[in-house]
């Protein structure tokens, strides 16, 4: 029940009766013994609900969200500047601490001075006004006043002084939808409460006389509370004397402005601490404000070619606190959907997961940075890569192939790489929302499997952090609670080879790249161009930050020009030029571990040197962990000088000894196409002894049929009855032969291609090459049921 507006409603009628007087004295003693048994236990301000305040690492104000009834409203403490609580009562209500809610005096001059005089003045108390507006009476009728009054005996019973002073400058109305002086403090000033100065103090002391007019901006009201401040500066100096500067003597820069900064990323934390009052982020407004701006301008420069949307991350290695984070190019326009939060919306990454293949293929001793891969068309299972040029280079260093970004040997390296895999490592990672394994096969290393920036951002985290995995914070509340506690997913050395070679990567030609030279900035960084030139990423690590960027269409429509190292790229070392100024030398690069070694390998394998590899360079290698096999591709060979045959005899007049690099027949191909001319081993003698011919050199390897993969016979279309057989071999082979369950079905050259007629069943296919040496893979063909 609404007990202060019954007795009012009471009073009323009391008022009204012959025995008033009579009446009125036992309506008030009946009303204080009531109020002690009625009195309550609870903050007048209690329940209001009060804005949501978002602030930055360094306590800078970056969003205030509304109150649940469109009220900026802003809990304020009765002491949180004592010279604002000093001013209010100067001006509302001098005798506040020392009347009941209601000061007699006051209340008979306006009186007076308004129905008698023609000059109304108010005469409320701090404590009426509170009720006025805590409860939203009328004031303006004589039962509206009997409530106010009554309301105002109700609180001082009820509450203490400083509870009804506290209430006051929550919600005194400040102009507009703005309540209490805290928000009216940051949004006139962009200041705290506790930062004002006294000129600005007189001005919120004055406001609540008139908070809506003063928006009219009209020069009469302008006037009127610059008189309202004259007047309340004279009480104040009579108070603490002739040394305070006058509050006219210098302007008062007033101005209307809403914090609303970073809105995708405030606009998360206050969905994520829907019932924290006070959020405190860790992103950095200064480096917000200047990756936005940078951002901003790139865009406009690049419109001509269909670019209107980016998103931007920027975190702290050391602690993985989020630093700076762009949802969107622009957050109000609806044509780019600006809404939607890039950093947290999942799309394809291209191949920026590629960095983290070498890096388990280091992890289990498969390769180190100078090993020689291959790019050349390759199958894999039911997966056919290309290059993203379209072309294959033959022998790449594995360096190169990942600065470079080259799919063949990246998907080749998924295929060898187990426990963990590519799959497994992103789900240790906590990447979530992944299909099931077979969803994806080797296609997950071209970027297939969804990724958030965030979640992309946490994965070069552990390359930062030697290896270990933590969480992204954005704000100290996660900070404290991290849902996923550091854990060691690779081993240091291999995050150091990664790294250097990243910093490998050439800076893209357009920017300002005399500034990052000057700088001496390493950057180790990695571009990805997702399928259909729908999205493209660069992410960087440089000093102790970690930097990615994209660009794209949320509605996921392509465009060519959307190229990672051309579009993407150019952009980040835009925003990292900006702060490698301010980066400390001494966090630039770091020092090996212990176990990283320098080795020498040969030039052209890249495998470990021998004394036949003419042409050796070093490596960084990782001692008890990369591959020790020796090189295969440079040998010593003995030949007859009177035949030109190869011969196993070392000894004699005619018999000379020469260094060859024999290269698979694939890549021999190659070479071919590309126009470089590579030796080919001369042949045997004839009279060799086969027995010793097939103990030397590399056997053939297989390429079709694919491993592990299960053929279906077609009854409707016989051209798809015939499996191809294909293999290379070693530089020295001339002819290959083909057998199916020990039966000869056929002769070719390495790399040609022959036809066997597919039957249901399981078969063992071999292969021997004219030097004895041979490979063989079990498939099965079953017969398509429709």
């Amino acid at each position: 029940m609404n007990f202060p507006g019954y007795v009012a409603d009471n009073l009323t009628m009391i008022a009204r009766s012959k025995y008033r007087v009579l009446l009125l004295v036992a309506a008030a003693g009946c009303l204080y013994i009531l109020i002690q048994f009625l009195k309550p236990s609870r903050a007048i301000v209690e329940s209001l609900d009060f804005s949501q305040i978002v602030y930055d690492r360094n306590g800078t104000v970056l969003r205030i969200a509304l109150a649940d009834d469109e009220k900026y409203r802003i809990h304020t403490h009765v002491d949180a500047n004592p010279l604002l609580k000093e001013a209010i009562l100067l001006k509302e209500d001098r005798y506040f601490y020392y009347h009941p809610g209601v000061n007699p005096v006051s209340l008979l001059r306006a009186f007076y001075q308004t129905f008698l005089r023609d000059r109304k003045i108010g005469g409320s108390t701090i404590t009426m006004q509170v009720a006025r507006l805590r409860y939203n009476l009328n004031t303006r009728t004589i039962p509206g006043k009997i409530k106010q009054i009554l309301y105002a005996l109700f609180m001082e019973l009820s509450h203490s002084k400083n509870e009804i002073l506290e209430a006051y400058l929550n919600i005194a109305p400040c102009g507009g939808n703005i309540e209490g002086f805290a928000p009216a403090s940051l949004i006139y000033f962009g200041k705290d409460i506790t930062d004002l100065t006294l000129q600005e103090i007189l001005f919120l002391s004055v406001l609540p006389q008139n908070p809506s007019a003063f928006h009219a901006k009209t020069p009469s009201v302008e006037n009127g509370l610059a008189e309202a401040r004259q007047c309340l500066f004279k009480v104040w100096r009579e108070r603490h004397g002739d040394s305070t500067a006058a509050p006219f003597d210098m302007p008062l820069n007033i101005g209307y402005d809403v914090p609303f900064h970073a809105p995708h990323y405030t606009t998360a934390l206050l969905q994520k601490y829907d019932r924290e009052q006070k959020i405190y982020g860790t992103i950095d407004l200064q480096l917000q404000e200047t990756v936005t701006r940078l951002t901003s301008r790139y865009i406009q420069r690049q419109k001509h070619l269909g670019v209107y949307n980016a998103a931007v991350l920027l975190v702290d290695a050391d602690n993985m606190h989020v630093l700076a984070s762009l949802g969107s190019a622009d957050f109000f326009d609806d044509e780019i959907q600006g809404q939607v939060n890039g950093v947290r919306s999942r799309r394809s990454p291209g191949s920026t997961l590629k960095p983290f293949i070498y890096a388990l293929a280091m992890e289990q001793g498969l390769i180190h940075p100078m090993t020689m891969l291959k790019d050349a068309p390759t199958s894999f299972s039911e997966y056919s890569p290309d290059n993203y040029e379209g072309d294959f280079k033959g022998p790449v260093k594995a360096w190169e192939a990942l600065v470079t970004s080259r799919n063949v040997p990246a998907v080749a390296l998924a295929s060898q790489i187990k426990e963990p895999d590519l799959y497994d490592f992103l789900y240790k990672a906590g990447v979530g929302n992944l299909q099931d394994k077979a969803h994806y096969g080797l296609s997950i290393v071209l970027g297939s499997a969804e990724l958030s920036m965030v979640e992309l951002v946490a994965l070069y985290g552990i390359l930062a952090n030697d290896g270990v995995y933590r969480e992204l914070a954005d704000s100290y509340e996660s900070e404290e609670d991290r849902a996923v506690r550091p854990r060691r997913l690779l081993s240091k050395e291999v995050c150091y080879l990664v790294k250097d070679i990243l910093r490998k990567n050439p800076r893209p030609s357009s920017g300002n790249a005399a500034m990052l030279q000057e700088v001496d900035l390493p950057v180790a960084y990695k571009t990805g161009t997702s399928i259909g030139f729908k999205d493209c990423w660069a992410i960087g690590l440089f000093g102790h930050y970690i930097l990615a960027v994209w660009l794209g269409n949320f509605d996921g429509y392509g465009n060519p020009v959307f190229n990672g190292r051309s579009l993407a790229a150019p952009l980040m070392f835009e925003i990292i030029d900006s702060i490698a100024p301010h980066i400390e030398k001494s966090t630039k690069i770091s020092l090996p571990p212990e176990r990283i070694t320098r080795i020498d390998v040969c030039a052209v394998s890249g495998q470990i040197a021998h004394p036949h590899c003419l042409r050796q360079i070093p490596t960084l290698y990782i001692a008890g962990k990369s591959p020790i096999a020796k090189c295969r591709i440079c040998r010593e060979i003995y030949v007859d000088t009177r035949t030109g045959y190869r011969t196993f005899r070392t000894d004699g007049p005619s018999i000379k000894k020469q260094v060859v690099e024999f290269w698979p027949t694939d890549l021999l191909a190659l070479f071919k196409k590309a126009g470089i001319p590579r030796q080919v081993p001369p042949p045997f003698d004839p009279r060799e002894s086969l027995a010793m011919l097939s103990t030397t050199g590399i056997p053939p390897e297989i390429l079709s049929p694919l491993k592990d993969t299960e053929y279906i016979l077609s009854r409707s279309d016989a051209a798809f009855n015939d499996l191809p057989l294909l293999a290379h071999a070693d530089a020295d082979v001339q002819e290959v032969y083909w057998f199916v369950d020990e039966k000869y079905i056929g002769k070719a050259h390495p790399d040609e291609t022959r036809y066997w007629s597919l039957a249901p069943g399981v078969f063992k296919i071999g292969v021997i090459d004219d030097h004895g040496r041979s490979d063989y893979r079990e498939i099965r063909i079953s017969v398509d049921s429709k």
